[in-house]
């Protein structure tokens, strides 16, 4: 276990790590979320998201769909993140970003000790999410980059919320479990009518008879 002295060290950077692609969407320097904050979020999101389908009746394994939420970016740990809208307008550029995010997983895998092998599986298999438990991880990490832009108010419901349709869609149609994907579906179509409301619960305002 004494590798994990370096290792809780490391990830202390994921605090100074700022989401660089958000820019192009029109983020401001002093609003850049950090590589913690999204993976905090995303793992809180996802861990929300696994325990609810489980809870239906899915078979998800809820441990696994944490363990991707909590790796699925620290490959960007030393760079490579770039915005979906330039993704999208230049395909080549995410083919490099995601081979480089791959090359940066295999190098942070060295400090996992004789988890080595384990981390470069788990990192390997998010990149291209293929289970249903990477691919409910997956779906929180779109979640939450919703949800941080409207935070920040520069969210747009063509560029941001629209364009995320199709996605979500893929996604959900690749879920084999046929209760997770009943239901992720049925929560991600009221998730995009209810997302641009205003971003603090109504309930927090509701003091009546207290």
């Amino acid at each position: 276990m004494k590798h994990l002295t370096n290792l809780f060290k490391l990830m202390q950077l994921t605090r100074s790590q700022p989401l660089y692609g958000y820019v192009i969407g029109g983020v401001q320097k002093n609003d850049l979320s950090n590589l913690a904050e999204h993976h905090y979020l995303v793992t809180f999101i996802a861990w929300q998201l696994a325990r609810q389908v489980k809870s239906k009746g899915a078979n998800i394994n809820v441990e696994k769909v944490l363990e991707f939420a909590m790796v699925h970016d620290i490959g960007e740990l030393f760079g490579g993140d770039i915005s979906m809208p330039y993704a999208r307008a230049n395909p080549k550029a995410r083919e490099y970003a995601k081979a480089f995010e791959e090359e940066n997983q295999k190098f942070l895998s060295k400090f996992f000790g004789s988890e080595e092998a384990y981390f470069k599986k788990l990192g390997h298999e998010i990149l291209d999410a293929k289970s249903d438990e990477a691919l409910i991880a997956k779906i929180a990490d779109y979640l939450e980059h919703i949800h941080y832009k409207q935070y920040i108010k520069v969210i747009s419901q063509k560029t941001d919320i629209d364009s995320l349709r199709p996605v979500l869609k893929l996604k959900i149609s690749k879920i084999k479990d046929p209760v997770a994907k009943k239901e992720i579906d049925k929560f991600t179509k009221d998730w995009l009518k209810n997302v641009s409301k205003k971003e603090i619960p109504e309930i927090l305002y509701n003091t009546k008879g207290k």
